[in-house]
């Protein structure tokens, strides 16, 4: 069948924008296909974001350096402690927000929203100062631990009063001793956190740093 110039040219247009459409679809899909996995991909299995290994891997890799590392610190009612924990990140020149929770009229959701809100800012570790789970906060706190959880971000405890009861929502628990000559610097502490080298999960620290 004889067809005429801009005949041809209306269907070929027409194809190439089912084309485009097919393109997209199968574009958006294989998007969704990759959140999916990488998503998955963030969450050990058995074990806590940021303590996956039981001794250090015989090949070290690179890990985020100490000048990119972004840490978020969750306060509590105990402001002298923050601060003292703060002064130490500052010292040894690593770039920590701060959260605070001391002046408002409900601290623990105002914690449990900072834990959301860094998680979507994506930084590289989440630390809780002085966290009290109760039988009524169990159920949100577990909620809100998952978040991190899901997106790969470890999170450390900071003197906690009673801490959750599922140990993978956390990937250590810190305990200051400024006096011990065997505690570890605070700053090598969280770096062994965010890059998920091998460390104990009881762990002291002192914000005495070099």
């Amino acid at each position: 069948m004889f067809r005429t110039a801009a005949e041809q040219t209306k269907i070929s247009s027409a194809a190439h924008r089912v084309r485009t459409r097919i393109a997209m679809r199968c574009t958006a899909a294989l998007l969704a296909v990759c959140a999916v996995f990488t998503t998955a991909s963030c969450t050990p299995n058995g074990a806590a974001v940021g303590d996956t290994q039981d001794h250090q891997p015989a090949i070290a890799h690179a890990g985020i350096q100490r000048a990119d590392m972004l840490i978020s610190l969750i306060g509590s009612t105990d402001v002298d402690r923050d601060r003292l924990v703060l002064t130490a990140f500052a010292t040894a020149k690593l770039h920590a927000s701060y959260v605070s929770t001391s002046q408002v009229s409900d601290p623990v959701t105002a914690a449990q929203q900072g834990v959301i809100d860094m998680t979507n800012q994506q930084v590289h570790v989440i630390i809780i100062s002085g966290i009290d789970v109760t039988d009524n906060t169990a159920d949100s706190w577990a909620q809100t631990l998952e978040a991190p959880r899901e997106a790969g971000i470890p999170v450390v405890l900071l003197e906690p009063q009673t801490a959750p009861q599922n140990t993978q929502l956390y990937a250590a628990v810190f305990t200051i001793n400024d006096r011990a000559t065997d505690a570890t610097p605070i700053d090598q502490a969280i770096d062994a956190v965010i890059n998920d080298e091998p460390h104990e999960r009881d762990m002291m620290v002192t914000t005495n740093v070099a």
